[in-house]
């Protein structure tokens, strides 16, 4: 039996700039959502002092953060 590691697109590990970049933000968003406003900005991992965000916890943020469709 053999295993396969995961390559979805939804477990994929980007570093910040793909991050940025996946959200269309600048890079200095997102580390002054870190530092400014704590619990705001997408999960974050660090790995080796460098920040990676995984791309479900990107999708998660960005449908957590939907304005209500008009009529709601």
């Amino acid at each position: 039996m053999s295993t396969t590691v995961g390559t979805s697109q939804e477990s994929m590990i980007l570093t910040i700039d793909e991050a940025a970049a996946y959200l269309a933000i600048p890079k200095a968003t997102l580390y002054t959502w870190r530092t400014r406003r704590v619990g705001f900005g997408p999960r974050a991992v660090k790995m080796g002092g460098c920040l990676r965000y995984r791309r479900a916890d990107l999708d998660a943020w960005i449908v957590e953060h939907l304005e209500p469709a008009e009529g709601e």
